[in-house]
């Protein structure tokens, strides 16, 4: 580092200093005093090389699947219940939050392969943001469920992901967790396909991490064996009367004292399909098991979301 970049870095430590309290700045000065600040800065070194890895991960995916991330032979239909239910496929676009960052966004935005607006009558200036929707969680976000919402040891437990089209929450909670078993199911063979090349180009042990072709529905053996289940938002991929049907599915073999992660509130998820009361007792809401994680993250970008202990 150059004398010229150790003052700018100075400077912009001056530049935060300059907005605190003196009783905030003296509580920053007896965390660096105290060197405990270097086991945070490890740890959040740690994070910026695992996020490198998962970046790495979604430029391989982004080589073998389409720009939208959506498999030709998948069946993806808006919702007709919820806050989703006024998407179409005129006024909303898939962009997947795993790919594409708001940066590789905005790039292809200015490249032109990727459209912010719509126009509701041809060549007037009668336009409309489009409606971004997203099948994967973000890199970031995954990082959050895995290092702030779910407690840190893991070991001889099993995670679950519901409908793990492209991987994404595998690849994180192989990398983030020593979770003994991480297991992927997911309907669309295409998918699947997507996530063993990407499993085997990147050397995970296959004894730790799998994806099974299948409907949840068909495999109740490994939704009861599981701790951890994480649940996307389904309502693109089934219709009102499936979604009814899996959720007392899972409320059936779901077991006693699982975690249950979902990106979209059950009161929200239930509540349109009419049968949240059914389900008040079944679960409770946690808070994150790892405050002192807290530093590393804005919680409220994370507001939405939620973990769920089964009772």
């Amino acid at each position: 580092m150059s004398d010229e970049e150790i003052v700018s870095a100075k400077c912009r430590l001056l530049e935060i200093f300059s907005d605190l309290d003196d009783a905030e700045i003296e509580s920053i000065e007896k965390w660096i005093c105290s060197h405990s600040y270097r086991k945070d800065l490890e740890y959040k070194k740690s994070l910026k090389s695992s996020a490198k890895l998962l970046k790495r991960i979604g430029d391989s995916i982004k080589k073998i699947v389409p720009l939208e991330a959506e498999m030709p032979t998948e069946h993806i239909t808006p919702p007709r219940v919820g806050d989703q239910a006024d998407c179409d496929k005129n006024n909303s676009c898939h962009v997947d939050e795993f790919l594409y960052d708001e940066k590789q966004v905005e790039d292809l935005v200015k490249k032109g392969k990727l459209r912010r607006q719509f126009c509701f009558d041809c060549k007037s200036r009668n336009i409309k943001d489009l409606t971004f929707i997203s099948h994967s969680m973000s890199r970031q976000a995954l990082q959050y469920i895995f290092k702030v919402l779910l407690p840190r040891d893991l070991e001889r437990k099993q995670i679950l992901d519901v409908g793990s089209r492209l991987g994404a929450v595998l690849y994180a909670a192989y990398h983030f967790t020593n979770a003994s078993k991480v297991v992927g199911i997911e309907i669309n063979k295409e998918c699947c396909e997507v996530q063993e090349k990407i499993i085997a180009q990147y050397s995970m042990d296959k004894d730790r991490i799998s994806v099974i072709n299948s409907d949840v529905l068909e495999r109740q053996d490994i939704v009861e064996c599981s701790d951890i289940i994480i649940i996307n938002v389904l309502d693109f991929f089934v219709d009102e009367e499936k979604h009814r049907e899996l959720w007392y599915f899972f409320k059936k073999h779901i077991k006693k004292g699982s975690y249950l992660i979902a990106n979209r509130s059950m009161a929200e998820t239930l509540g349109c399909l009419e049968i949240f009361e059914e389900f008040m007792d079944w679960l409770s809401i946690c808070k994150p098991n790892q405050a002192d994680n807290e530093i590393f993250f804005d919680v409220e970008d994370y507001s939405e979301l939620y973990l769920y202990s089964i009772n």
